[in-house]
């Protein structure tokens, strides 16, 4: 009898985004340059990625008196108005990274502000990026959690405005806006559609790989939100769904129980760590297959 194939289905969207690309590609071609280079907090959600630039010099500061004597860049989630006010006042050379879907909104959500819009921000209020947008928003604004989205808040504006994290699965975001437009029917509601068109795709390519294969593979770091939607996604289709941030995360896996393993990045996820992974598992009998739709 002929033995079933063994099968890695690689789907076509993964590795870096072009937010993360910019950012990463900034800071070696600077790092091959100087000694040092300084962030507030880290340039992109992977560890991975972070212990390589980490080893060429890059500083990661947690306050914006320890920018001093070095060259900073600006992360890919950007930063708050008033933080990178103080940075500017350091006369250190700055070097911005922010991607350019994340300034798009950021500019979006000051417009909003500026005609005295309510702004109901949906996403982790943990998340840089939301730390950011919720300054730029001002007073006139709230923090809906995509996890668990009450709105406890009396709000007086007549019109208002809803805009997403721009790495939230676009489920816990029509859930969140169902929440806020049936607490405020009076309201003028309009919706903003800020998800990130990369995020999307992932998210819809998540959806197929876990439903049809009999191991869901999300690669990417622990602190990466957008990572984070993808194992949501597939775990709830596939209980066999695994987020793997490094190689020995697979150690936890009885791999040989399994014929077709997906597989799927976080947008913050180095393909050559994706390809160290997949040539890991090939060694173990699978054949590699790259989704072409």
């Amino acid at each position: 009898m002929k033995q079933d194939v063994k099968k890695l289905i690689i789907a076509k969207n993964i590795g870096f985004c072009f937010g993360v690309t910019k950012a990463v590609n900034l800071a070696r071609k600077l790092l091959d340059k100087e000694k040092k280079l300084l962030c507030l907090g880290d340039l992109v959600h992977n560890a991975v990625v972070m212990d390589e630039l980490k080893n060429k010099g890059f500083c990661v500061i947690k306050d914006t008196k320890s920018v001093k004597n070095a060259p900073f860049i600006i992360r890919s989630h950007g930063l708050p108005p008033s933080v990178l006010k103080e940075i500017k006042n350091s006369n250190v050379p700055i070097f911005d990274a922010t991607c350019s879907f994340v300034k798009k909104v950021q500019n979006l959500v000051k417009t909003f502000a500026e005609k005295n819009f309510f702004i109901f921000l949906v996403g982790d209020s943990q998340h840089p990026e939301i730390q950011a947008l919720k300054e730029i928003a001002g007073k006139n604004c709230l923090i809906i959690s995509p996890y668990n989205p009450k709105v406890n808040k009396k709000i007086t504006h007549k019109q208002c405005a809803i805009i997403a994290q721009t790495t939230l699965s676009s489920e816990m975001y029509k859930s969140a806006i169902k929440k806020i437009v049936e607490k405020f029917p009076d309201k003028d509601i309009e919706i903003l559609n800020t998800i990130c068109p990369v995020s999307i795709k992932r998210q819809q390519e998540a959806k197929n790989l876990a439903k049809n294969t009999d191991l869901f593979l999300v690669v990417g770091g622990k602190k990466s939100s957008n990572t984070k939607k993808l194992f949501i996604i597939g775990k709830n289709i596939n209980n066999n769904t695994y987020q793997i941030e490094k190689l020995s995360d697979l150690e936890n896996i009885e791999i040989e129980k399994f014929n077709k393993i997906g597989i799927i990045s976080g947008a913050s996820t180095d393909i050559n760590f994706i390809n160290i992974l997949i040539n890991n598992l090939k060694h173990t009998g699978y054949k590699k297959i790259t989704r072409r739709k």
